[in-house]
């Protein structure tokens, strides 16, 4: 078949790491979810994500989201993001070591 999940111009890799998160964090759930895991949507235009000129995801809003599930340890690999906000969710489990690396 004809897939682009793993091609790094139509899916960027940091493109599938919000992906997971996305579902980890039960995405199809959050009170605004606007163009995630859209697939015509750069990961850039997603709701409260966003990018630096090279397209690196810098700042992930989404507090006070409905966000729940348990934090992804994909969010470790986004190596620009700078900020991070969950607060007032309902994220279970500890936080992954992975952020660590940021």
């Amino acid at each position: 078949g004809f897939d682009l999940f793993h091609h790094p111009t139509w899916c960027p890799p940091e493109r599938n790491l919000l992906r997971k998160f996305f579902e980890e964090a039960n995405g199809q759930e959050w009170t605004t979810s606007t163009g995630w895991v859209d697939e015509v949507n750069d990961h850039c235009e997603w709701h409260n994500v966003q990018c630096n000129e090279e397209g690196k995801v810098v700042n992930l809003t989404l507090g006070n989201n409905g966000l729940s599930g348990r934090i992804s340890s994909a969010i470790g690999s986004l190596m620009s993001l700078e900020i991070i906000d969950l607060r007032d969710n309902d994220l279970k489990g500890s936080i992954p070591s992975e952020i660590g690396n940021l």
